[in-house]
């Protein structure tokens, strides 16, 4: 019963207060995930890239500026965009927690306090992100020395997507990307009550990454369970929407697909179709809310259980 309390509560506060919609839209934009934030745990990414984690979209359309992607101009543009989208993501979630505090509270729910909000905690929140970057770092360090053990670069250069093919081959990836998704949870886990802390208690880097930690080992079944419901709510929100849309637009998504080069990324020849960017569109609307609404759902339950 409390758990339906908990959600009944977050959908009083966002249906009220619009704008935190908005804000869990920019976070989406941002690359910041509505449950965990799993990206590395997906892929292996160069070491520019797991610096910083950037949404695929972003990096994919860096690498398009550079025919290789290698030098050391690319991965320092990498870096830097991944840096402000970082920034630009954490003032949208810390705008979310602490106009959700303020909505209990009775105090200002607007978009200027949100950004308030925000400016205020970024430096400590990019910590943290950065922090939490550091496992996809390690795990990109180790696929690059054992690429060296692996490849002969005596011959033709290969891609990168060539070289995770070859630890594919030798049984290594799937190792790899496992130790990704363990980390991943447990970031993801930490950081809940990380952000929190740091946001509405105003505590340092090294003091939310504690309370993060505590919180969390004095409410694993709490946890699990709101994590269970928000999965399995995100998986029917996704099934909701996408079984229709699918059954609309399968004749021309088949199109774009005939129509593609082959080996290319239909995603960009999809969005630049009207029907393609209708469904984007709708669906980034639906993400900025189910984001919004599980963010506000964590910062009631940090209220309650933290």
């Amino acid at each position: 019963m409390e758990y339906v309390t908990l959600l009944q509560r977050a959908w009083q506060i966002i249906s009220r207060s619009k704008i935190l919609w908005l804000f869990g839209l920019i976070a989406v934009l941002a690359g910041q995930d509505a449950v965990f934030n799993l990206r590395s745990a997906f892929r292996l990414q160069p070491l520019a890239e797991a610096i910083v984690n950037p949404p695929a979209a972003a990096a994919n359309a860096l690498y398009a500026l550079s025919s290789s992607g290698t030098n050391f101009l690319l991965d320092g543009l990498i870096i830097f965009v991944g840096l402000m989208l970082i920034a630009i993501g954490a003032i949208a979630s810390a705008a979310l927690i602490g106009l959700t505090q303020n909505a209990e509270r009775g105090l200002a729910v607007n978009f200027l306090t949100g950004l308030h909000i925000g400016v205020k905690r970024i430096w400590p929140l990019l910590g943290i992100r950065l922090i939490f970057n550091l496992p996809a770092v390690v795990l990109s360090l180790i696929a690059t020395f054992l690429m060296t053990r692996l490849i002969d670069f005596s011959g033709p250069p290969l891609s990168y997507p060539q070289m995770l093919q070859v630890l594919q081959n030798s049984g290594v990836l799937p190792l790899l990307l496992m130790a990704g998704v363990v980390f991943g949870v447990l970031i993801g886990a930490i950081g809940v009550g990380a952000d929190r802390a740091c946001v509405l208690e105003e505590t340092g880097v090294v003091e939310s990454l504690k309370r993060g930690r505590a919180i969390l080992r004095r409410n694993v079944a709490k946890y699990m369970v709101i994590t269970g419901i928000f999965i399995a709510s995100t998986l029917l929100i996704v099934f909701t929407f996408a079984c229709p849309l699918a059954l609309i637009f399968t004749d021309r998504v088949n199109q774009l697909a005939q129509a593609a080069p082959p080996g290319s990324d239909i995603t960009y020849y999809f969005l630049n179709d009207p029907a393609g960017l209708i469904i984007g569109l709708i669906l980034l609307a639906v993400y900025g809310g189910v984001t919004a609404y599980t963010s506000i759902v964590w910062t009631l339950a940090y209220r309650r259980y933290g």
